[in-house]
């Protein structure tokens, strides 16, 4: 059956409407968070079935992850009023530190995907989304009553207003777990040396881009440093807790102070 006259009314409108959204930055930014959450979904899925399809659909939320964060970092360095190539203030950006994250792990791919890499981007990309739907397409949807519209409005704030803090909390745990996984894996770099020379060139600018991360992170941002202190702490007293041979508690704290050796040398 063809679509009712009222339908073709309420379908016009809603393009009518559409289109000055259209050409805004805005909504482009919006689809590519909205693509981001379904290829990374779609990556979690076929990834049960085939690594090639999973592979594929991890590359296009990258490339949405990419585009969203250009977009913003665009708008950024415009209204600053400050030059793209501004190293100071890009590196202090948090949007240039992510995009970073994704334009590497993209051109890296083909060699290695970070494994719950895309978990903090669909957390953000979820909210974000959420957010501009609320405000800018659910009230030109057709179709709906101004009740119904209010109704999942509401709801969706609700999501928002209840969930938005702790999502930041949880997609630092992620950031935190692919730095420990990062590490744990380090020690292949040696073997991959000598078996395959270009992954391991690849594992170390990974882990050198994202120790760089994690600290610029550390400085900026309260949930990063609370939850790496936290997890360090954690850590600590199992360390100390006298159940660990005593060289073991030695080897950690010469291990703890080499890393901070590193750190602190990392040009960030």
């Amino acid at each position: 059956m063809g679509s009712t006259p009222q339908e073709a009314i309420s379908v016009s409108r809603f393009v009518e409407l559409l289109k000055p959204k259209l050409k805004t930055s805005q909504f482009f930014w919006y689809l590519g968070h909205v693509s981001t959450v379904v290829n990374t979904v779609l990556y979690q899925f076929f990834a049960i079935f085939s690594a090639r399809t999973s592979k594929k659909y991890y590359n296009y939320a990258l490339l949405s992850i990419v585009t969203t964060y250009s977009i913003v970092l665009f708008q950024v360095v415009r209204s600053s009023k400050t030059s793209i190539f501004n190293v100071r203030f890009l590196m202090s950006n948090d949007n240039f530190q992510y995009l970073g994250l994704a334009v590497v792990w993209y051109f890296v791919s083909h060699y290695k995907v970070i494994s719950g890499g895309l978990y903090p981007f669909i957390i953000f990309s979820t909210f974000h989304a959420a957010n501009y739907t609320k405000n800018y397409i659910l009230p030109i949807l057709p179709s709906l009553s101004s009740h119904t519209k209010d109704h999942y409005s509401a709801v969706i704030q609700h999501f928002i207003s209840t969930y938005n803090e702790q999502s930041l909390i949880i997609a630092t745990n992620c950031e935190i777990y692919i730095l420990i996984q990062l590490l744990l894996a380090s020690p292949l770099i040696l073997y991959y040396l000598i078996t395959n020379f270009w992954l391991a060139i690849v594992n170390v600018i990974v882990l050198v881009q994202y120790a760089c991360f994690i600290k610029m992170r550390y400085r900026q941002s309260k949930h990063t440093k609370m939850l790496f202190d936290g997890t360090v702490y954690k850590l600590e007293v199992i360390v100390n807790s006298g159940r660990v041979p005593g060289a073991l508690v030695a080897y950690y704290y010469q291990l703890k102070q080499q890393a901070v050796q590193i750190v602190n040398a990392l040009p960030v």
